[in-house]
This record gives C-alpha cells, structure tokens and sequence, in this order.
C-alpha cells in the first residue's frame, strides 16, 4: 500500500512540475511561418540537387504531388519551420537581449534558428531574438528541436511541400 501511494504521489509531483514548465515555455509546437532559419536565407528560384518527392500537404505521410529530378530549377516560395521541442539556454549572467531584461541563472526558451547565432527566442511570455551561442553569456543546455519545411512551385505550376530543404541549391542569397 506503502509503495501504491509513493506511486501516485510521485506521479502526481512529476505532472505538476510539468504543468509549470509547461506554463513557463512557448506553446509547442511553436509554428514560425515564413521561417527562413539561417543567415542569408532566401526564397527564390533553387536549384534540385537531390531527386525529392514533393508533397501535397505539410504531412510526413501526405500523398506525392509531384517529383522533382536533379538539375530542375524551381521555386522556393515559402517555409514553416515547426519547432517540436523548444531549446534551453540558461544565462550565466545579466544580459538585455532585444530590449529584454534576463537575469542571471533565467532559462530562456530557443525556437527557430534566424543564422550567426542568433535565435528566434521565449522568455516570461515575450518573443524575441537572442543569441544564446554567446558563450560569455549563455549556456545553452538543450538545442531545440525542429522540421523546416519547403513550399515548392514547380515549372508547370504545382505546388506542393518538401521537408528536404537540403536537396535544393541556390538556398544561399550569399553564395550557396
């Protein structure tokens, strides 16, 4: 009996602390449309390097629109990046980062990845750009978790969704 209750109020802590974390962070997952998620980032024309099926929807398992072969040029129109588990860097002293105040020993939330180490970041409900890879100033404790994905137009006109940004060229307004 001893152990049932030891059980139950251990699951019951273990829920509670959850629920403030939970309460503390972004909502997850953290949907960042638009998302372009490193330095120089660009939607244009791209290149296909990689053979990819391009999907009808925004789903792993949604059905093939269409397929593009390497060498094809098409259009990079758009992207979300869904962060599914949010990234944690605590801040080894007091630090302003895009005008907002952060104490030493606060964990701030990173969400999408904005490039030279500057993150799209969450802190007592405010979003904002930090950069957590500061290592004078942070310590980041856990990278976050995330899927870009691709908004595709091929040369006849189909659109579809890819999450295979790497199979594509011309990504890099500066240079790649």
């Amino acid at each position: 009996m001893r152990r049932i209750f030891a059980l139950n109020l251990f699951l019951l802590t273990s829920a509670l602390v959850a629920n403030v974390c939970a309460q503390d962070g972004p909502p997850m997952p953290y949907i960042d449309k638009g998302a372009c998620p490193f330095e120089c980032c660009t939607y244009r024309q791209w290149t296909v390097e990689k053979p990819t099926a391009i999907l009808s929807a925004m789903k792993p398992n949604a059905p093939v629109a269409f397929r593009v072969r390497k060498g094809e040029r098409v259009r990079g129109m758009t992207g979300v990046v869904i962060t599914e588990r949010a990234g944690i860097a605590e801040a080894l002293k007091n630090t302003t980062q895009s005008s907002v105040p952060i104490g030493r020993g606060d964990r701030i939330f990173l969400l999408t990845n904005l490039g030279e180490g500057f993150v799209q970041a969450w802190f007592k409900k405010r979003l904002f750009q930090a950069e957590p890879y500061d290592t004078s100033t942070f310590k980041v404790l856990r990278d976050a978790k995330s899927v870009w994905w691709v908004k595709i137009k091929n040369s006849k006109g189909k659109i579809g969704w890819s999450r295979e940004p790497e199979h594509f060229g011309h990504i890099d307004q500066c240079g790649g």
